[in-house]
């Protein structure tokens, strides 16, 4: 039977309690007919089995107490425990430029299509056209998960409005697919463990826990120079975050917020305007304290997409599927994501996908090739590179800027497999 001590719970095999049950019968008659295909050979399968299979459960709900060996709905149950919820799919969202007669507002879920794939975007809030004849916003994808924009894909106006005469994009920052055991496993224990006294780890760990955030990342210049090398003034700090509500992101900033430090990019309220160039991905918004009624404004930055482009060529060794050029360029985008070792239990090297800012060295790419080629044989990698387009390949590594996140797209993975 399952026995619980000190050392935690071991349980009895079939192979176990079918000895186990053999042998007892055995002492009662030793010419006990027990053969597996006699009647009573038989009922002893099927008492092993029971008794197997309630071992089997008990462990299970042993285990099902630790965030380590936990799964299902037992693995989000202790994320309850600690206010922690797994992740529903969430969405792509793209910044746009929109065009049209100055003083229009576009409200907020104006329809906007990809020429591409005809995928529907919607716009995050309304849009003022200022003087210049233009305007910039954010618009969400309607499917979730992962949904691919690239620049200048989102063209055709869904919903026609008065006074807009065109939309464009950037790269849209692409949604994720519903969260699996092991992401959920990996951001609960995060999450537990980085509140404390700091307001820099606090306020991750709340931004992480809004719904729809897949990655947020926190930097501060707490040098003595005015600017640092990322552009952040003296004192501040810069939240970038993917996915996600503007107002669900500045509630859970202004919940860990010290009054006193500046935000970049800065936002001036005394003069309504910014202090600092927000670009394509700066956001802000206005919070009222649920428990004071005082007024303050937010402002962070939106991770913008920067796609890489990927050459790889593999001499063929033996005998290799006829789609191995779409297997191995799926598992370049399975590997960003986080999803292509996502049920295997190996170590040793980074299985994270690319967060905001990270670097992508060339060298990570070999992993999910090899992974592909390894299922087939003996066929090897004889060239790699990465780029920002087709033309401008090498084996540099790319360093996206503090808001950018590196996405990799099965159209800019080129691959050559020769016969």
């Amino acid at each position: 039977m399952a026995e619980i001590n000190d050392q935690g719970i071991t349980g009895t095999s079939l192979n176990g309690y079918l000895a186990d049950i053999n042998a007892r019968t055995l002492a009662i008659d030793p010419d006990w007919n027990i053969d597996p295909d006699s009647p009573d050979g038989q009922r002893i399968g099927i008492e092993a089995e029971l008794l197997a299979n309630l071992d089997e459960a008990v462990v299970a709900a042993y285990r099902a107490k630790d965030p380590d060996s936990a799964t299902g709905e037992a693995l989000r149950n202790i994320g309850k425990i600690s206010g922690v919820a797994i992740r529903d799919a969430t969405y792509s969202v793209a910044p746009i430029t929109i065009t049209g007669q100055a003083g229009t507002v576009l409200p907020a879920n104006s329809q906007i299509r990809s020429r591409i794939d005809n995928t529907l975007w919607l716009t995050t809030a309304a849009i003022v056209i200022g003087v210049s004849q233009s305007a910039t916003g954010f618009a969400t994808c309607v499917t979730p998960g992962r949904v691919l924009a690239a620049a200048a894909e989102l063209t055709v106006i869904g919903t026609p409005y008065p006074g807009w005469s065109s939309v464009t994009n950037a790269a849209a920052a692409p949604g994720e697919d519903a969260e699996s055991d092991v992401e959920f496993r990996a951001r609960r224990n995060n999450s537990v463990s980085l509140p404390g006294s700091n307001m820099k780890d606090n306020m991750l760990a709340a931004v992480a826990n809004v719904a729809g955030v897949t990655d947020v990342k926190i930097l501060e210049n707490n040098s003595d120079d005015p600017v640092d090398p990322d552009g952040i003034p003296y004192t501040a700090i810069a939240v970038i975050v993917n996915g996600g509500t503007d107002q669900g992101i500045g509630q859970a900033m202004y919940s860990k917020y010290n009054p006193g430090t500046p935000l970049y990019p800065r936002y001036s309220t005394k003069t309504d305007t910014w202090v600092d160039p927000p670009g394509t991905t700066g956001v802000k918004v206005q919070i009222t304290s649920t428990a004071t009624g005082n007024i303050e404004t937010m402002t962070f930055q939106r991770a913008a997409a920067l796609p890489i482009h990927v050459a790889v060529s593999v001499q063929r060794k033996g005998n290799l599927p006829s789609d191995i050029e779409q297997r191995i360029k799926d598992a370049i985008v399975e590997d960003s994501t986080k999803k292509l070792f996502a049920d295997d239990q190996v170590k040793g090297f980074n299985q994270g996908g690319y967060d905001i800012g990270e670097v992508v060295p060339v060298g990570r790419l070999y992993t999910p090739v090899n992974k592909v080629l390894g299922q087939y044989g003996d066929s090897y990698i004889t060239g790699l590179t990465i780029g920002l387009s087709s033309v401008s390949q090498g084996v540099t590594p790319i360093q996206p800027g503090i808001a950018e996140l590196a996405t990799f797209d099965p159209d800019n993975i080129m691959v050559s497999v020769p016969l």
